[in-house]
């Protein structure tokens, strides 16, 4: 209770200030569905003749009574135009003397904000005020409307006041909330206003009080306290959280979030973000000072991330720096599996160039890591980069058809407890290229050298190791391709085959630690690698050719690839010897036959599917399926199927949905199931009401959060009022997670 009447005392603040990333997405009119104006809002007149001058007063009228001096009148469809402003009435009065227009009988006013109509009218050019008696108005930007028992406008200090005053953005016919306040002002100049002794109504119900709130009457962003918002979850009771959102500049803003754990503690949480034509960045902040449920243990979070173009657009610069402050922070206040199952957090500063013509790249890197798996043992996990400088390079053109080409790579590998040192990579190679629209054939030669120099504290590993590995490939492909004929239209199909052959011998590199190199996953593009280790400490030893076909349909008249079928394998004309440290043998003669499919035929649907099958066992080692129906956005259907052959076998099913049962109500759900333990591994199930002016959305959702099998539950409840603001907990975040291609009809 205490967090509902909370969040309603804040509720006209927290529709306030108005986000960057927000605005972006008003773009959409699916975003952004608010009321159609009233198709009686009257139309405001304008000059006879566009070219008469903005300080020129142009009155017009059915009959006219002009005096030279005391009140002249006019009668009959009234208009009266100065510029912005435009008065109307059945009867308008001129003062000459005090250069004042009064209107009466359906009487209009018309500014560059405002549309009024009301009893009677006054529109004073002298003093550039204009007032208007118990009248409805309506908001031309923001689908706004409403009564006000009075209306003052002043042109000079573009401020307007509305007394008894009435605020909603639903229609008249069907009101389901509106805000009255005893005086407003808007301050155009500032795009500000303020209310006070205002009251929120839900179907005519007083729901709370407010003495006093300022909030903005535009789409520019402003400082102020955003949409409040409380949820709860059984690993860390009530949540309440008040974000103040505070423009800086243009440019520049943050976001200070007091949050309320009421089993833990009072946290608090800080967002900084940046951008400029050339660069973005976001700092973001999280610290709780003492945690009731472990011993008053300090926690908190860092997180930076920089992006950065230079040199004319040639470079980037990427940093990314990450901090927690024990390994159990994501378990206790992260969303998903993913978030609490991270070992390592990332700090990287990563700059690329690339030369006019991308002849040649010059790529440097810093990367360490914050362990935060306590249950390593020392000398376990990635290595420190202290740096990694690569360059890679090639001929502008071709000498007689062939290529030349080179990359280097010198890294300094260093990890407490372990063997250190450098590794220095050189491979230079040619390649002839043979193009012509139907085949292309090239035919590589190339020979790494690598040096290593290495400090070991065990004294196992030599001081220095020497490795020359030559690499032989030829890479053929054919493309074919005919006309088809349907019953609607005509499509292209392709046949393009491609044979790869790779021979590298094999050299002894079991002496050489391991720093970076590890399996490539098996996928249809990684048949056609030179290595099938990354990074490089191991150069696979191969004799082998991969063979692939691609089919594609390709519709004539939009370009829109129909489908395309993928199938390939490798085979192997000996066994593998360069191995990783506890890896199996490998002598199997094939490998994994690989075949992919993808297809968005029928109008709404697309399918991909993925299938890995072991010849030498026949047993599958990975397959997966995804199926999703999108007729449009408010609907969408997702079925997949996934499973992996590992030392554990992963086999899971994932079937989520936004589903419209009328104009008005959807459902949303997600079922993610393992098979393997016969457990769901996330559920979340709700219904979701929207209309023009406001929605509400009651979702609950249990999901697994550790690696121990712990799961967490939470019932999160959003209200949202359609250009006011929202309470509750926000819950689109963890749809948008949830339901690919789900698009949140709740996102101001």
């Amino acid at each position: 209770m205490v967090a509902l009447v909370l969040t309603l005392v804040l509720l006209l603040v927290a529709g306030a200030p108005v986000r960057a990333d927000v605005l972006e997405k008003r773009s959409s009119d699916y975003k952004w569905r608010l009321c159609p104006p009233a198709i009686l809002v009257p139309t405001a007149p304008g000059y006879g003749d566009q070219a008469t001058s903005a300080d020129n007063t142009e009155v017009r009228a059915d009959s006219v009574r002009v005096l030279k001096e005391g009140l002249s009148q006019f009668s009959g469809d009234v208009e009266v135009i100065r510029g912005a402003q435009a008065l109307g009435g059945d009867v308008v009065t001129y003062d000459r003397e005090r250069d004042l227009f009064t209107a009466e009988g359906r009487a209009h006013l018309w500014d560059k904000s405002l549309v009024w109509s009301g009893a009677e009218a006054l529109y004073d050019l002298k003093s550039h005020v204009s007032k208007l008696k118990d009248g409805d108005y309506w908001v031309h930007n923001g689908h706004g409307r409403g009564h006000a028992r009075s209306m003052r406008n002043d042109m000079d200090e573009n401020v307007t006041v509305l007394k008894g005053v009435d605020y909603s953005t639903c229609p008249l016919s069907d009101e389901t909330w509106r805000v009255s306040a005893s005086r407003i002002r808007l301050d155009h100049t500032n795009e500000r206003g303020s209310a006070t002794n205002a009251v929120l109504r839900v179907y005519d119900v007083p729901i709370f009080y407010f003495p006093y709130v300022n909030f903005p009457i535009s789409d520019r962003r402003k400082s102020g306290f955003l949409s409040p918002t409380f949820g709860n979850t059984n690993q860390s009771g009530l949540d309440i959280q008040l974000p103040y959102y505070w423009d800086i500049a243009p440019n520049h803003d943050a976001t200070l979030t007091p949050r309320v754990l009421t089993d833990r503690g009072m946290m608090m949480n800080g967002q900084y973000r940046y951008l400029d034509t050339t660069y973005d960045g976001q700092l973001d902040v999280e610290y709780l000072p003492s945690d009731d449920l472990r011993d008053g243990e300090s926690r908190s979070l860092v997180s930076f991330k920089h992006r950065q173009r230079m040199f004319d657009n040639r470079g980037r610069l990427r940093m990314v720096v990450n901090n927690v402050s024990d390994d159990r922070y994501f378990e206790d206040f992260g969303g998903s599996i993913a978030a609490t199952s991270q070992r390592f957090l990332d700090r990287r500063a990563d700059f690329q160039y690339r030369a006019p013509g991308n002849y040649y790249r010059i790529r440097g890197v810093v990367q360490a890591y914050q362990t935060i798996d306590n249950t390593l043992a020392p000398g376990v996990g990635p290595y420190r980069r202290l740096p990694q400088l690569m360059f890679d390079g090639r001929l502008p053109g071709t000498i007689f058809g062939f290529q030349p080409d080179i990359k280097a790579d010198t890294t300094y590998f260093d990890r407490d407890a372990s063997v250190t040192g450098t590794r220095i990579d050189v491979e230079p190679g040619i390649t002839y290229i043979f193009n012509r629209p139907y085949m292309s054939i090239r035919p590589k030669i190339s020979v790494m050298q690598s040096e290593y120099y290495l400090d070991d504290p065990a004294g196992i590993a030599e001081e220095r190791i020497s490795r020359t590995v030559p690499i032989f490939s030829v890479d053929n492909q054919l493309f074919l391709e005919r006309r088809l004929n349907f019953a609607d239209g005509a499509g292209i199909q392709t046949f393009e085959p491609r044979v790869y052959y790779l021979l590298v011998p094999k050299v002894q590199q079991d002496d050489i630690p391991r720093f970076d190199s590890g399996l490539y996953t098996t996928s249809f593009l990684n048949l056609f690698r030179d290595n099938r280790f990354s990074g490089e400490d191991r150069v696979a030893d191969a004799n082998q050719v991969a063979t692939a076909i691609t089919s594609r349909m390709i519709d004539v008249q939009t370009g829109r690839e129909l489908y395309r079928v993928s199938v390939g394998q490798i085979y192997y004309f000996r066994d593998r010897e360069v191995l990783l440290p506890n890896e199996r043998a490998q002598t199997a003669g094939a490998s994994s036959f690989i075949s992919e499919v993808s297809t968005n035929i029928i109008d709404d649907w697309t399918a991909r599917g993925v299938l890995q099958w072991n010849p030498d066992d026949s047993r599958t080692d990975l397959a997966s399926a995804t199926l999703r129906y999108r007729p449009d956005l408010d609907t969408v259907l997702n079925f997949s199927y996934r499973y992996r052959r590992t030392v554990s076998d992963i086999e899971q099913t994932d079937v989520s949905l936004r589903w419209p049962v009328s104009n008005n109500v959807a459902v949303v759900g997600r079922w993610n199931y393992s098979l393997q333990e016969s457990r769901a591994l996330e559920a979340l199930g709700g219904v979701e009401y929207e209309s023009c002016c406001w929605g509400v959305r009651l979702v609950g959702r249990r999901f697994l959060r550790n690696a121990e099998g712990d799961f967490d539950n939470g019932v999160f409840l959003q209200f949202q009022f359609r250009g006011l603001g929202g309470i509750g907990k926000k819950s689109g975040s963890v749809l948008n997670r949830g339901i690919p291609g789900y698009e949140d009809p709740f996102q101001e």
